[in-house]
């Protein structure tokens, strides 16, 4: 089963941001409770950085489109003036795809030839050694621990697994860093979602320009007021 990784981040505001974070994980894991989605906390920064994986479901294009700029306007506890403070947050959504890769058989290149000792000696005189290689991405396991050609395909297709998926594992990190620091390199410049504004307990919603006077309900996890609407 496919996964989505949904990080939230601290902006900018200093420690509002931070209880702002707060909010909006207490927002989201009430609304997965209440829709019965399987979530797993895979990190909690003291609410600076919280990263969460969520299994696949019907919500999956809703929650992607969450990533990017939340915005809190409201007058911090220790406000002694009553000034409207804002702060920010940031969402990074994206799909975690198993890594459980399929190899065609047509995508594989095997070779076997006669296993060697020092000095180039025959250590028997079978074709027992095999390489196989991983056309796509041009990589190769050679084999000959084994005297039986069989077990040396084997062995050298379960190595060749293995790097492949380490491979696939550090190229789809690299862009998904990549994609985060373009999407993600400024809290201030971003994309911005929407601003939850606590005085008038009303949350814009800076996607469709609707405004929603049910702040307190949607903190509470009834988010389908915004993604049906």
């Amino acid at each position: 089963m496919n996964e989505l990784i949904f990080e939230i981040r601290q902006g900018v505001g200093g420690d509002e941001s931070i209880y702002f974070v707060k909010d909006l994980y207490k927002m989201y894991t009430k609304f997965f409770n209440k829709k019965n989605i399987y979530y797993n906390v895979l990190n909690n920064s003291n609410y600076k950085e919280i990263i969460i994986k969520i299994e696949t479901n019907i919500y999956e294009n809703f929650l992607i489109k969450e990533s990017g700029v939340h915005r809190v306007q409201r007058i911090p506890k220790n406000e002694n003036n009553g000034k409207l403070h804002t702060s920010t947050c940031t969402i990074f959504v994206s799909k975690n795809n198993n890594n459980n890769i399929l190899i065609k058989f047509n995508e594989l290149k095997i070779e076997v030839c006669k296993s060697s000792g020092a000095g180039g000696q025959h250590v028997n005189t079978t074709n027992s050694s095999v390489k196989v290689t991983y056309l796509p991405k041009k990589i190769s396991v050679e084999c000959s621990d084994e005297r039986s050609q069989f077990l040396n395909k084997a062995k050298a297709i379960n190595i060749l697994k293995k790097k492949i998926e380490k491979n696939y594992l550090e190229e789809n990190l690299n862009n998904l860093n990549n994609y985060r620091k373009i999407k993600l390199s400024n809290s201030d410049r971003a994309k911005k979602i929407r601003t939850y504004n606590f005085p008038n307990n009303k949350i814009i919603n800076h996607l469709n320009g609707n405004i929603y006077f049910k702040m307190d309900k949607i903190l509470n996890g009834d988010l389908e007021i915004i993604f049906k609407n």
